[in-house]
């Protein structure tokens, strides 16, 4: 009896193992998906300037029921998606061309992802990046800048807007302080430096800021660097040279400071650190 029992067990296992584990031979199929290519076409990975007009074409098919959305959506540095197109589609197939304007700042990397959709739920995606690269800039020279303790007196800056090459004040809108005095209330001077709007800091040689002639040097040098950067630069002292890619949205926005003086009081909170600077200004 007990062989009996067992050889019935077989084929009911075998039934089993037959039915789990795979996939769903009644699952919908998904949509298919790609990016036009050809000349004038941008469909992969690539690199371009801001203000540049990509022409990104997309091509959507459903394998089952119709499609009813195609979306894209826009990540910066690998921030947050939002959504910068939005179409409803009510077909087997779809093409269209998107002409995408590059906004940001150099280095930064843009993914645009593709999301098609169909009635039943189903969906598929397509994404490319591209890399903001400079243009040739002419590098100006900014000397004689000062940035103050943040707690002096008023009247005296404890920002700075490397951008337009303009002093802060504390009622100021932070997002134009590329750099903040980091000194604390009740502190001394801290020599150090912060920011208001995202800015980033790296020390680099003095031989970088006396290379530091042309906009394609400080892009590459920034490139050598970012990994190290961050948003404090402390311990500053005379002849300190630091990389800032600032944190606003300018077409540049890669700048070298050298510190020129680093002058400390004890009584009125006067203290400051004097600087020039190179980059798009």
């Amino acid at each position: 009896m007990k062989h009996v029992l067992f050889a019935l067990a077989i084929p009911a296992l075998a039934f089993l193992s037959s039915c789990g584990g795979g996939s769903d031979p009644d699952a919908a199929p998904k949509p298919t998906l790609s990016f036009q290519t050809g000349s004038g076409f941008t469909f992969d990975d690539a690199q371009a300037g801001v203000d540049d007009i990509l022409k990104i074409g997309v091509i959507a098919k459903s394998n089952d029921s119709k499609l009813n959305k195609v979306t894209i959506n826009l990540s910066t540095n690998g921030g947050t998606p939002g959504v910068i197109f939005d179409t409803t589609v009510n077909a087997n197939g779809a093409t269209f061309t998107y002409n995408f304007k590059v906004q940001g700042s150099v280095t930064d990397v843009l993914k645009l992802t593709v999301t098609a959709s169909d009635a039943n739920g189903t969906t598929a995606e397509q994404s490319l990046s591209i890399e903001i690269t400079p243009a040739t800039v002419a590098i100006g020279l900014q000397q004689n800048q000062y940035i103050y303790n943040l707690q002096s007196p008023a009247g005296y800056n404890g920002a700075y807007d490397l951008t337009k090459s303009s002093a802060k004040y504390s009622n100021d809108n932070r997002t134009e302080k590329d750099i903040i005095d980091g000194t604390p209330s009740s502190a001394v001077f801290s020599k150090s430096w912060t920011t208001g709007n995202g800015s980033k800091f790296v020390k680099v040689s003095a031989n970088d800021y006396n290379l530091s002639t042309s906009s394609t040097f400080i892009y590459n040098l920034w490139k050598t660097n970012a990994a190290n950067a961050t948003a404090t630069a402390t311990d500053l002292k005379l002849g300190d040279v630091i990389l800032v890619k600032s944190g606003q949205s300018v077409p540049f926005g890669l700048y070298i400071v050298k510190i020129t003086e680093v002058k400390e009081t004890t009584t009125d909170n006067l203290d400051y650190i004097r600087f020039e600077y190179k980059g798009d200004i």
